[in-house]
């Protein structure tokens, strides 16, 4: 059997690794002071090396090492309340004390009852510590959240990646493998891997972050932030489907409200009116574009052309509603236009192309109406 790498040896490299990483969140911390994640994961890294440090140091009484095993969970723990962070979302929610508190008892009880250095209480911490980072790196992965980028789940993946090496620790702790502590050297040896990794993961968030804002500003429209004509071609592919109908929208008289009121009544109609079809469309899956100047498209995918004439009506009624409700808006009426695609259609092009005949048709015809 190949020799065993030194404990403290590896506990030192742990300990050098998580400073490093402590410096690196805090530096990041203190260039943008709203973005308080960071402060999580820097105290996740500084509580990190402070209980490994303290196993060095300690008498080993079950109450001490239950303490820190305990300390040892609520570092992980900082990795999820970080996140919660940087979700928007209370980082601090009341289950998470179950974790620490099982970890602590999980080792303080069989120290207490067997002995602070028998495998029954390193097995009982290891159990615990384990599923701590299951729990985390499992709600990293697959928990709620908006956008779950590459950085949030290669740190997750790094977290489940400890629960191996718990299990082969328990296992060489159960069967007697070595006359070492297994509980506290494997744990050490895969740090010296994925605990970089764990922490690279967390620093490329914000990053990946940022990017989807820059994508996302590049495909809306700054006025009325609904897509523009980038954003509709980016559309996922569910809302391009061959059950889909399309309803163009265009102001009436547009020219004449800006030149009567000005460009900042104008503005205010293009607004009332993206928020009034925003408020009669389905909200899960119907998309709003702006095509340019005053001229809208609403997607809405597995509609029928009876169910899109019906909500293009349902739009009018409610800005002439808008309209009259609201002083700061001039009089103003919208005529729309509805299609729906047809098989043989490669995309939503010639669908809006007739759509957008049908809104020149409802013009023609006096406007204020559908088509």
């Amino acid at each position: 059997m190949p020799d065993l790498p030194d404990i403290q040896t590896l506990r030192w490299c742990s300990m050098l690794a998580s400073l490093a990483f402590f410096g690196v969140f805090a530096g990041l911390w203190l260039g943008r002071r709203d973005e308080r994640h960071y402060l999580h994961w820097a105290g996740g890294s500084l509580l990190y090396t402070l209980v490994i440090f303290s196993f060095t140091i300690s008498a080993h009484t079950p109450f001490q090492d239950g303490i820190l095993y305990a300390l040892l969970s609520a570092s992980t723990l900082c990795v999820l309340t970080g996140v919660r962070r940087f979700d928007g979302r209370p980082p601090f929610p009341a289950w998470l004390l179950l974790p620490v508190a099982a970890a602590g008892l999980g080792y303080g009880l069989p120290a207490h009852l067997v002995g602070a250095d028998s495998a029954a209480a390193r097995i009982g911490g290891t159990l615990g510590s384990m599923a701590t980072m299951a729990l985390t790196g499992g709600l990293l992965i697959f928990g709620s959240a908006k956008v779950r980028g590459p950085g949030r789940r290669i740190a997750g993946a790094a977290l489940l990646g400890y629960v191996p090496a718990f299990l082969a620790a328990i296992a060489a702790e159960a069967f007697g493998a070595a006359g070492v502590n297994m509980a506290a050297l494997i744990p050490m040896l895969a740090d010296q891997l994925l605990l970089a990794v764990l922490n690279l993961g967390l620093i490329a968030m914000p990053g990946e972050r940022a990017q989807m804002q820059l994508r996302e500003a590049a495909l809306r429209d700054p006025l009325t932030g609904v897509w523009n004509r980038a954003g509709l071609a980016a559309l996922p592919p569910r809302l391009l489907g061959p059950e889909t109908a399309v309803i163009v929208l265009d102001i009436d008289h547009f020219k004449a409200i800006n030149d009567q009121h000005g460009h900042g009544a104008g503005d205010r109609v293009l607004i009332a009116l993206v928020e009034t079809a925003r408020a009669v469309l389905p909200i899960t899956d119907a998309e709003i574009v702006r095509l340019g100047g005053d001229e809208f498209v609403a997607v809405l995918p597995g509609r029928s052309l009876a169910e899109a004439s019906w909500l293009a009506d349902e739009i009018r009624h409610a800005l002439r509603r808008a309209v009259q409700s609201r002083p700061d808006l001039p009089p103003c009426t919208v005529s729309l236009g509805i299609a729906t695609r047809e098989p043989g259609d490669p995309d939503l092009a010639r669908a809006i192309e007739r759509a957008d005949a049908k809104l020149y048709q409802a013009k023609a015809q006096g406007r204020d109406r559908a088509a």
